[in-house]
């Protein structure tokens, strides 16, 4: 049964039926209940009831998300956090759910501007994306509301946060790199997250796992996390290591993987033949990268629904305050031909 065949058998038009079943506007009753009727002969109702999402308890009310002016505007950064919240502004649109919005940055001005916020607008929940930042969190923890930290590490756990398996993942990646027959494996990283520490620290369990020594000399530090900055600190690394110690690397992020694929092959060096390299995110389209570059892929578009979640237990469920939770969703390895 179709909408065009439930508005010939009720003798309406078919933006008539439209109306009546999602209740967007005023029909008089008997034409409503006509096409109701039939609606609910056929099945039809039933169908729409099915295929409809549960609406959210924060339907029709508005929460505050919080992130970085830098991982929104950072031309080199921001497809993940575009990414992430994209698929958020979907979910709450899905649900009915208003979003308002604070970007902050690394001092106490972004304290005060948060405080200045709350006072002026109530929020039903907060939803912070990437914000590192211990006293921002801090802040947040002492208002009554709802609160969840996305893709980002509260190493206070001041509140619930769910994210990546960061160090699990990476590994993962450096295990498929020894698996392969590599020894000397590179970490290209940059300093700044906590995620990112962690999956420096996936690096190093792996290699103890494997009882492979730890080379301080194979670390390769970035100036941040654009591929410009991994591009030039491998060129530098290369060019103080002419003979080129390591036959693998591991890139904390898919963006500096792409920096140092190039270095490498400005340098003369293949990919994979004389480097391998493999990356973790796996957010970005790379069909058109050569090689095709092995990742760790995350999934992204998954943190919102389940933050969501966390977000409506903790208000429909008074749980007590003197604990908090940390979700953590499983990553996906990506062969491709960069190893």
């Amino acid at each position: 049964m179709t909408l065009k065949e439930i508005a010939k058998r009720a003798e309406v038009s078919v933006s008539t039926v439209s109306r009546v079943l999602n209740g967007t506007a005023k029909i008089s009753q008997p034409v409503a209940s006509r096409v109701l009727d039939i609606a609910r002969e056929t099945g039809y109702l039933d169908k729409i009831k099915q295929n409809r999402s549960p609406q959210s308890v924060f339907s029709g009310k508005q929460i505050l998300l919080v992130t970085p002016r830098d991982a929104v505007l950072n031309q080199s950064g921001n497809m993940i956090s575009y990414t992430l919240i994209e698929a958020l502004k979907n979910l709450c649109n899905e649900q009915n759910i208003k979003l308002g919005s604070l970007l902050t940055q690394d001092n106490q001005n972004s304290v005060e501007r948060l405080k200045q916020t709350l006072a002026q607008q109530d929020y039903a929940a907060i939803i912070v994306v990437w914000a590192d930042d211990s006293a921002l969190l801090t802040t947040i923890s002492e208002y009554p509301i709802p609160s969840i930290l996305i893709n980002g590490e509260d190493r206070s756990m001041n509140i619930d946060s769910v994210g990546f398996s960061n160090r699990y993942g990476a590994m993962m990646a450096v295990d498929y790199l020894i698996n392969h027959g590599h020894q000397n494996i590179g970490l290209l990283s940059y300093t700044g997250r906590q995620t990112i520490y962690l999956r420096e620290s996936g690096y190093r369990d792996s290699l103890y796992n494997a009882k492979i020594a730890l080379n301080s000399d194979f670390h390769i530090q970035c100036d941040d996390y654009s591929d410009i900055a991994a591009e030039e600190a491998v060129d530098k690394w290369l060019k103080a290591h002419t003979n080129n110690p390591v036959s693998a690397l591991f890139c904390v992020t898919d963006g500096l993987a792409l920096g140092a694929i190039s270095a490498l092959q400005k340098n003369g060096l293949r990919v994979p033949q004389d480097v391998s390299v493999i990356g973790m995110d796996g957010i970005f389209s790379l069909d058109l990268v050569e090689p095709k570059l092995t990742t760790i892929k995350l999934p992204f578009e998954a943190l919102p629904s389940e933050a969501l979640r966390i977000l409506e237990s903790q208000k429909m469920i008074q749980k007590p305050g003197n604990y908090h939770l940390h979700l953590e969703l499983s990553c996906e390895l990506l062969e491709r031909d960069s190893v």
